[in-house]
Parts: structure tokens; C-alpha cells; sequence
């Protein structure tokens, strides 16, 4: 039997029959190629696995689409790249701070393969050719066929195959190419795509046919109904459809008497979505914030590993200070800077927490102390924000909320239980500063942060610049009055009350789901 007639007709044994041999003879001819493709792409043998066994389940429940093909090698090798880039995307955010400790690691590494840069773009390029091409290269390097088993599948002869796989090397050479990478158009990349083969664990065929069956049995017995339909004569085929237009009319009746009750369910069922809605919107809110932490530091592994590259290459160079008449900075004693009201001058220029400009030359910061100060700044804000998205709900107004409006145009929320998170994220702030800025300069830039966030030195007065809160608050906000450019806001603590006027863009992220309708007035408003 040819290998044409064989994938098309296990597809169909499985199809029309539900056959489990037929489907396990397709998991065992193609396995192999499946886990090395997913291995190329994501690197890790367990994840590879996983992709198979997804792979197959997919061929599972597709099968009655696939009988007509005569090979479902490209199929799979498209499916399998799929699969692995939808694991990637979902895997990114969480593996984030292993891929930067493992750039730091293979700077320290020396001697790789002369195809590791090449491996990882060999399924991109395989897919920029034109199906035919790849799935001759496919077939011959991937799937380890022989030229006449190609030539069978393409339906040309093996001196054509020959020159078909000859011709689709040369295109993927070009695009190594394209990209800096020069490789041989013949030998080398057939090396390559040789070196990408990885067979499959044993019994990985096993449990990816198992879980293929598993997911496709509901699909195959529908599939094995549609084949008997189509074999039926033309007797038959207007008998059944008499009797299939006869069902929906027998069910016409009861159909409306129950249209009623399933209009009341649906109703009740749009009430409870949209009730569900705004705490979808606060989970959205939550993700972000994790989502803005987690990217914080990011930048702070690449701002460090960026700072090891560069010591490892000498590039760093010693600081070297002079008196520069041209230049706006000075430097002066430690001990005249303590005399000087450094804490009246604020360390951020604005409520999400940027370094000022007068703070930064203040204390002379080079660009990768900046960055890395501010990094610290924006784990703890996006630290804060996550965990007060947690304690954060809605609250009806009281009367002394209102000052005077209707209930209609005051929002207001309460958070309780920030005490321990926020004592967490100041300290872990405040154990961050030293470490970049050393213990003076963190000192000051510490006094800069009071009219930003509070922290226990018996300093603190009350800001409308304040972001950060601890212990239990309440917040508000009023409706903006007509021709009015900034939403009012009002924070009530223990001992303390602040209020301000806020931008759209001010507005600080937990709440603004719940403020879509009163933002959107602020953003059709013309700026004043």
C-alpha cells in the first residue's frame, strides 16, 4: 500500500468508522514529527508533549474534514506550529524572569552548535513557502521519507521530488539570508533541517492517540452518521427527508407553549451577566495590574543584565567629577546639602510615580540609577494596585457623602485591609533605594516621596498628590458638572482627608471601570 492510500485511508477508517487501530496507525506514523516540531518551538520535552497530544486531539475531531487529503503531514506540521504558539503566548509573561536569567547565563557560556541560531527560524521560514515546497521538505527531512515516498505523496515522479526538494532548500536558504544567516542552499540546509529531527518519548504515541480518541469520540460517531447518510439511495434520502421536515413541525407546538418560560430564564440570566459584569471589569483591572508588575521587573533583570554585559566587557567607566563651567550641576558637601529643605522638594513629577527631572540632578543619577529607581517605584505601584484591587468594592453613598447631590452622582468605594500589603511593598521600596542610590542619596529621594505615598516617620501630612493609602479608607467620586474638565475625588482615612480634582487620564486604574460613563463625558469635553 502506497503512503498515499494509507493517511487517506486511516483518516477515513477513523471518520466513518470510528476505528481506533486506524487512529493509532495515524498517531504512530506521525508522531515523531509533531513532537520535533513542537520541541523546536517552545525547548521544553514536557511542553512538547503536551502540544502532541493537543495536536492529535485536534486531528481527533477533524478527522471527517481530512478524508479527501492523500497526505495530512503539512497539516499536522501547521497544526503542531499552532499549538505551540498559542502555549508560548500563554507561557510569556510567567517564564519572563527565566528568559532573562538565562541570557545572563549564556553570556557566561561559551562554544554552542553552528545550527542554534538557525533552529529556532526554520519553522518560520518552512512556513513562508509555498505549500508545496514545504510540504516536499517536510516529507523528505522532517518525516524522514524517501524521495520516491515523496514524489508518491506530491503525485510526480522521484526525479521531479529530487528537484522539487532541491528547489524548496534554495528558497529556505534565502531566507536565512534575508536575516543575516549564511547558509549553504544545498548541504546546509538540509543539515539543518536533519539536526531538527527529534524523536518522540516512548509512549508519547500511546497517550496522544489515547487522548485524541478520547476527544473524538462524540465527533467520529457523528461523522460514521453523515456516511451512512450519504450512502443511502434516492428512495431512502427523500423518505428521511420527509421525516426530518416532519420533526420540526410535530415541535412547533410545544416550541412556543415553553417560548415564554425561556424568555423569563433568559431575562433572568441577562440581569445575573450584567451584575457579573462590573466584577469582570475589577478582575481586568487586577490582571493589568499584575500585567504592569510583572513588566516593572522585566526591566529591571534587562537593566541588570545589561549592567553585567557591560562590566564583563570593560565598558563601564569610573565616574570622574570636575567643576564645569557650562554645565548646570555642582557638587558640594554632604554636610551644606543637609542644611538645604531637600524634603520640601517632591521626588515624583506626577500620580503614577515619575522621577523628576530637579530630583534626579539633585542627586546627580546616573541613566541606569534612574531606571532602576524607578523601576522600584513602579513594582511598588503596581504592587499596590493589585493588591487594593483585591479589598476594593462598591458602597452606597451615605449622607455625608453627598454634599448636597443625589445619590446618582456620587460613587463611592471602601477598602479595608491594606495595612499588611501596604507595610510589605513601602519596605520592600524603601530595602530597594539603598541598593542603587546607596544609604544618603536614598535618604533623601526617601523625603521626596511624602506628599506621594505615606509611610510610618511621623512625617506625613495630608496631599492632594497622595496615591498610596494604608489601613481602611473610603474614596469617592462626583459626577463632573457641565463644563467642567476634571472628575472630583475624595479619600477619607482614620486620622486624615484629602480631596482633589482629577484628570480622565489621573484617574487611578482600579476604579476606572466602574467611572466608564463619567470618563467618557470628561474625554469629549475640548481641553481649557
Amino acid at each position: 500500500m502506497s503512503p498515499v492510500s494509507q493517511d487517506a485511508q486511516l483518516v477515513t477508517a477513523y471518520a466513518a468508522e470510528g476505528s481506533e487501530t486506524a487512529f493509532r496507525s495515524l498517531v504512530a506514523r506521525h508522531v515523531n514529527l509533531v513532537y520535533a516540531t513542537a520541541l523546536r518551538q517552545v525547548g521544553d520535552p514536557g511542553w512538547a508533549e503536551e502540544i502532541t497530544q493537543n495536536v492529535f486531539v485536534v486531528l481527533a475531531r477533524k478527522a471527517a474534514r481530512l478524508g479527501r487529503s492523500e497526505t495530512i503531514a503539512g497539516w499536522l506540521h501547521r497544526t503542531a506550529l499552532l499549538e505551540s504558539k498559542a502555549r508560548l503566548r500563554a507561557e510569556l509573561r510567567r517564564h519572563r524572569r527565566e528568559e532573562v536569567a538565562a541570557q545572563v547565563a549564556a553570556i557566561e557560556r561559551e562554544g554552542t552548535s553552528p545550527f542554534d541560531a538557525l533552529v529556532p527560524l526554520l519553522d518560520e521560514g518552512l512556513l513562508k513557502l509555498r505549500e508545496g515546497d514545504r510540504l516536499a521538505l517536510v516529507l523528505r527531512f522532517l518525516e524522514e521519507r524517501s524521495l520516491r515516498d515523496v514524489g508518491q505523496l506530491l503525485g510526480v515522479d522521484e526525479d521531479a521530488a529530487r528537484k522539487r526538494v532541491s528547489r524548496a532548500l534554495g528558497r529556505l536558504a534565502g531566507f536565512f539570508r534575508q536575516r543575516g544567516l549564511a547558509v549553504p542552499a544545498g548541504a546546509g540546509v538540509a543539515a539543518v533541517l536533519t539536526n531538527a529531527t527529534q524523536a518522540a518519548p516512548a509512549g508519547l504515541a500511546g497517550s496522544a492517540a489515547g487522548a485524541g480518541l478520547a476527544a473524538g469520540g462524540a465527533a467520529s460517531r457523528l461523522s460514521l452518521a453523515l456516511f451512512q447518510l450519504m450512502n443511502l439511495t434516492k428512495t431512502q434520502t427523500a423518505i428521511a427527508c420527509a421525516v426530518i421536515c416532519a420533526v420540526p413541525l410535530a415541535w412547533q407546538s410545544h416550541l412556543r407553549s415553553d417560548l415564554h418560560r425561556r424568555q423569563a430564564a433568559l431575562s433572568a440570566q441577562l440581569a445575573l451577566a450584567r451584575r457579573d459584569a462590573a466584577e469582570h471589569e475589577g478582575q481586568a483591572a487586577r490582571l493589568q495590574a499584575a500585567t504592569e508588575l510583572a513588566r516593572a521587573e522585566a526591566r529591571s533583570a534587562e537593566a541588570r543584565t545589561a549592567e553585567l554585559t557591560a562590566r564583563r566587557q570593560g565598558r563601564i567607566p569610573s565616574p570622574i567629577y570636575h567643576w564645569d563651567e557650562k554645565s548646570p550641576l555642582a557638587r558640594i558637601p554632604k554636610k551644606t546639602l543637609e542644611k538645604i529643605p531637600v524634603g520640601g522638594l517632591s521626588a515624583v513629577s506626577n500620580r503614577k510615580g515619575t522621577i523628576s527631572d530637579t530630583m534626579r540632578q539633585l542627586l546627580q543619577m546616573s541613566g541606569a540609577e534612574a531606571q532602576q529607581t524607578q523601576d522600584a517605584l513602579d513594582r511598588f505601584l503596581a504592587g499596590y494596585t493589585a493588591a487594593e484591587a483585591q479589598r476594593l468594592h462598591a458602597a452606597p453613598p451615605k449622607d455625608d457623602d453627598l454634599q448636597g447631590r443625589s445619590p446618582d452622582q456620587v460613587r463611592v468605594f471602601e477598602v479595608s485591609g491594606m495595612s499588611d500589603p501596604y507595610a510589605q511593598l513601602s519596605q520592600d521600596l524603601f530595602d530597594d533605594l539603598p541598593s542603587v542610590l546607596g544609604s544618603d542619596r536614598a535618604a533623601l529621594f526617601k523625603a521626596g516621596l511624602h506628599n506621594w505615598m505615606r509611610f510610618d516617620d511621623g512625617q506625613n501630612v495630608a496631599s492632594s498628590d497622595q496615591v498610596a493609602f494604608d489601613g481602611d479608607y473610603r474614596v469617592r467620586f462626583y459626577q463632573p458638572e457641565p463644563g467642567q474638565g476634571n472628575l472630583g475625588y475624595y479619600v477619607r482615612m482614620d486620622k486624615a482627608a484629602i480631596g482633589a480634582s482629577l484628570s480622565a487620564d489621573e484617574i487611578p486604574d482600579n476604579y476606572r471601570p466602574y467611572l466608564q460613563d463619567w470618563i467618557r463625558v470628561l474625554q469629549s469635553r475640548p481641553p481649557r
